[in-house]
């Protein structure tokens, strides 16, 4: 599916300069989402809640966000309660590379209760520095296909969850939400964990 919507859109990628593709990636990409629609087509994808923050608009090495993503169909919890457990928390640095491209560099957050909720103008962001991440351990690479419209691939992750070595993650960004397939595979190349069938389809829900 992934590659199909890349090839269709190749064609059409935009000459935009590389230093605006940081800026227009995170302007695309800021906003609340969810997987409700998939989850209610097939209940084997969770309902999933996602959250994209910019943060630290004043530096000048990189575009940065925030990310955080939450299982809302957790046993026992209610959606208020479930969103205080993200499975995900993340600060990105996105930066330009050249040739259409961006590298999307993911710091896993520490403390990460001490963050959960964070939005755009928060006083927390004002505590929240380097310190606060561990060392970047997943890159991605994003391609400009065609206006607001983006591939992403992993270039490398370490990842360790249920035994696996690494993580490979395909992404789709759309003006309308996007599309994310993370899988771990263990060292002898055997899948350990993730969907087989396809990635999260999340829809926007507000900017």
């Amino acid at each position: 599916m992934l590659s199909m919507l890349a090839l269709a859109l190749a064609a059409q990628a935009p000459a935009t300069a590389a230093t605006d593709l940081a800026e227009t990636y995170a302007a695309n990409v800021v906003g609340t989402y969810s997987s409700a629609a998939q989850h209610r087509a097939d209940p084997a994808y969770d309902e999933v809640e996602a959250r994209i923050v910019r943060i630290w608009p004043d530096r000048t090495d990189g575009v940065w966000l925030y990310q955080e993503q939450a299982i809302i169909t957790q046993d026992g919890l209610t959606p208020e309660q479930a969103r205080t457990r993200p499975y995900f928390q993340f600060v990105a640095r996105v930066t330009p590379i050249g040739n259409g491209l961006i590298r999307r560099d993911n710091f896993r957050v520490l403390a990460r209760e001490r963050w959960t909720g964070i939005s755009e103008g928060d006083p927390r962001l004002a505590a929240l520095g380097p310190a606060d991440l561990a060392p970047a351990s997943c890159h991605n690479r994003i391609e400009l296909v065609s206006p607001g419209y983006w591939i992403g691939r992993t270039e490398s992750c370490n990842n360790s969850y249920r035994g696996a070595a690494s993580m490979e993650s395909r992404s789709v960004s759309t003006p309308t939400g996007f599309v994310n397939w993370d899988r771990g595979f263990a060292l002898d190349g055997s899948h350990v964990w993730g969907p087989r069938g396809g990635g999260y389809v999340f829809d926007r829900v507000t900017r």
